[in-house]
C-alpha cells in the first residue's frame, strides 16, 4: 500500500515533467514585415571562410606577368600573425630583390587579403586565397580574367 502511494505521485510527476505545457499567450508571435530591406544590414559570413579554414599561412611562389620584363619572380610569405614579407625580382632586367614586410588585412567575408607595407598608409596588392593557392586581384578586387589569368596565381610551396 506504501508503495503505491509513493509510486502513483511519481508517476504523476513524470508525465507533468513530458508534457508540453505551452499556453497560446506565450507563443510565439509572427514578425510584422515593417522593416524596409534597404535598413536590413549586409548578411556576415558566419560559417567556414578562407581564413578561418584554410591553413593559409606559409609560403607562395610564381612568375607573375611584367609589361617591360620576362616576368615578375614573386615570393610570398604569409605569417599566422597577420604580417608578410614580398620578394619581387624583375626577370630579365636585373637580380636586384626588392624586399616589403608588412601587415595583412582580411577582408569582411574572410576570403581575401589586402598587404599593407610598413610606413605606408596606402593599400598595396590584393589576393583571394584558396587552398594552396593565392589569386591576385585587380585594384577594384576582383579576380584577374582574360588570356593571362592563369599566370596571376601564386602557389603554396609544400
Amino acid at each position: 500500500m506504501k508503495l503505491q502511494l509513493i509510486t502513483l505521485p511519481l508517476l504523476a510527476l513524470t508525465v507533468l515533467a513530458c508534457s508540453d505545457l505551452t499556453d497560446s499567450k506565450s507563443a510565439p508571435q509572427p514578425i510584422k514585415e515593417s522593416v524596409k530591406s534597404e535598413e536590413i544590414a549586409p548578411p556576415i559570413a558566419v560559417g567556414d571562410n578562407s581564413q578561418n579554414s584554410l591553413d593559409w599561412n606559409g609560403r607562395y611562389s610564381g612568375i607573375t606577368p611584367c609589361a617591360s620584363c620576362e616576368g615578375i619572380k614573386t615570393e610570398l610569405i604569409l605569417y599566422y600573425d597577420n604580417t608578410y614579407k614580398l620578394v619581387t625580382i624583375y626577370l630579365g632586367k636585373s637580380s636586384k630583390r626588392f624586399i616589403e614586410t608588412g601587415k595583412l588585412k582580411w577582408n569582411e567575408a574572410g576570403a581575401a587579403i589586402t598587404l599593407h607595407a610598413n610606413g605606408s598608409d596606402q593599400s598595396g596588392n590584393q589576393y583571394q586565397v584558396g587552398e594552396n593557392q593565392l589569386f591576385m586581384l585587380d585594384r577594384e578586387g576582383q579576380r584577374i580574367t582574360g588570356e593571362l589569368a592563369e599566370y596571376y596565381r601564386l602557389a603554396k610551396e609544400q
